[in-house]
């Protein structure tokens, strides 16, 4: 996943058959936590899909139990997967001494070194050649009771996922706004861009 964190619209290298995710496995003690969510497949299509993400044991104790639209403990969601808030690291004490490497050819000091472990925690890519996420199809984060702690519905809708795969990357935009207010639009542009990849085939 290095390298990923900036680049919002890289595709996943996540592979399709790994259903548990753990940046870092063996490390440190777990949780699972299961997050449901949506992609679009190459061809246009809508995928539902579900992963197991690994979190640091105790994670979910810093996170209260929110209503689908509020983020929680979720960063962002982006097209190669999501993120959870590295901060919450802190403020569960978790200890990132026994990770460090202290190898100063990568990491010029420890605060540079622990930040990029926080993101290796709290980061994952999961399967999806484009994962969405909008009020239609919102990404969900549930903790190992089953309580919904972290959800997204700010990122690429389902039109704005089709457009960017229709346009070869050109077009940039997650249509939010279109989805919410104007449906019958909304749905009419899907309807071309599906008839555009039918036609490309």
């Amino acid at each position: 996943m290095a390298g990923k964190f900036g680049n919002a619209l890289s595709p996943s290298t996540a592979s399709p058959e790994r259903k548990v995710f753990n940046n870092l496995p063996g490390l440190y003690p777990t949780e699972d936590w299961v997050a449901y969510y949506w992609s679009v497949s190459e061809d246009g299509k809508l995928e539902e899909r579900r992963a197991v993400v690994q979190l640091p044991l105790g994670f979910s104790k810093v996170c209260p139990e929110i209503e689908v639209g509020q983020n929680g403990c979720i960063l962002h969601v982006r097209r190669w997967g999501f993120g959870c808030y590295p901060s919450l690291l802190e403020e569960m004490g978790f200890d990132f001494t026994p990770l460090l490497t202290y190898n100063r050819s990568l990491f010029p000091d420890d605060e540079h070194e622990i930040m990029h472990l926080a993101f290796k925690i709290t980061h994952f890519e999961l399967p999806g050649f484009f994962i969405i996420a909008s009020d239609e199809h919102p990404f969900l984060l549930f903790d190992p009771e089953g309580t919904l702690k972290g959800s997204y519905t700010r990122w690429y809708t389902y039109l704005g996922a089709l457009a960017y795969i229709v346009s070869g990357g050109k077009v940039g935009c997650g249509f939010i706004k279109l989805e919410k207010e104007m449906r019958r639009l909304y749905r009419e542009a899907i309807l071309i861009l599906k008839e555009a990849m039918e036609e490309a085939k």
